[in-house]
């Protein structure tokens, strides 16, 4: 073997072996730990994560399995998520020139979520996929909403942030709903207590959201559901703040309500009140609906009936 070949082939050997023994030998529980304590440090106090095994992911991402994320609330745990695997890599060319660009892949049980996380001086780029996600596999979403939704939804995400100037943030979303199912209960009306409701079909096939973000506004093109028990058609804009709950919502449309819905308020609702509601009625059997305010003090009209804040007379 010629002599320079024979110096290629001892290098070659010795960066083969340097990263095969890196690779295998990386000290993954001290990785655990502080990815640990990097995820409820983000998430602050009263988190827990648990992470049952980690492994390395290519050269320079991290396999964790079985993620558990519960929150502490007075002494009982309460699951906010948990994943069954869950893989995350940083391109090697973005760590050399900063800007770090994460690929990640999250998997709860039949659904998943993929995509990268472009994070540079300027802010994030967000863009990712959705494969049947069902809501009722997300306690965290079950419990801030207080009702037990069960959906399949497939979609793409797209967010551009700034963080020097968040009203400059730009994207676009549309989310597809085979299903989206309301399981009976009470409905949580704050002041007002609890109103009882049967299992509904608010979703099937042929509903959707679709938006994009320019200019500090949600460009909302379609809100549509499409259910058993209802048919609710919205579009217009949502207005950016510096907190969700300062969002302002322009929106204009319709809703119908399935007799089975019809069958649980009359009980309820004040006869006054359903009346007027009726007398909003199109000839084609739906209602006009209108959404403004902030997202903390929403108002909601049917034609010039109030339908939020509830006032009966």
């Amino acid at each position: 073997m010629p002599r320079g070949l024979k110096y290629i082939f001892y290098v070659g050997l010795f960066i083969f072996s340097f990263i095969f023994l890196t690779y295998w030998m990386f000290p993954m529980d001290a990785v655990k730990g502080r990815i640990i304590g990097s995820i409820e440090k983000a998430l602050g106090p009263g988190y827990v994560v648990q992470i049952e095994d980690i492994g390395t992911y290519w050269f320079s991402g991290a396999r964790l399995k079985n993620l558990k994320i519960s929150y502490l609330k007075q002494g009982k745990e309460e699951k906010v998520l948990e994943a069954d695997r869950m893989t995350a890599r940083a391109g090697l060319f973005s760590l050399l020139f900063g800007g770090p660009k994460i690929s990640f892949n999250l998997r709860m049980r039949k659904m998943e979520v993929e995509g990268t996380l472009h994070n540079s001086d300027q802010g994030w780029e967000l863009v990712c996929s959705l494969y049947n996600v069902d809501l009722s596999q997300i306690p965290l979403f079950q419990q801030k909403i207080g009702l037990q939704l069960s959906s399949s939804v497939d979609g793409d995400i797209r967010i551009n942030y700034d963080a020097k100037q968040p009203l400059r943030t730009t994207g676009e979303i549309e989310l597809v709903f085979d299903k989206l199912f309301l399981k009976g209960g009470d409905l949580p009306l704050g002041e007002m207590g609890t109103f009882p409701l049967p299992d509904l079909s608010l979703a099937d096939k042929g509903s959707q959201i679709k938006g994009a973000i320019d200019r500090g506004a949600v460009n909302l093109e379609s809100l549509r559901f499409k259910g058993e028990d209802l048919n609710l058609d919205l579009s217009g804009k949502i207005f950016l703040g510096p907190t969700v709950d300062r969002y302002r919502m322009n929106l204009q449309g319709k809703i119908q309500f399935s007799p089975k819905i019809w069958k649980s308020v009359d009980p309820i609702l004040p006869e006054q009140w359903l009346t007027e509601l009726r007398k909003q009625k199109t000839p084609d059997d739906t209602f006009p609906l209108s959404v403004s305010g902030q997202f903390s003090a929403p108002q909601i009209y049917s034609g010039t009936m109030p339908l939020v804040p509830f006032k009966p007379f």
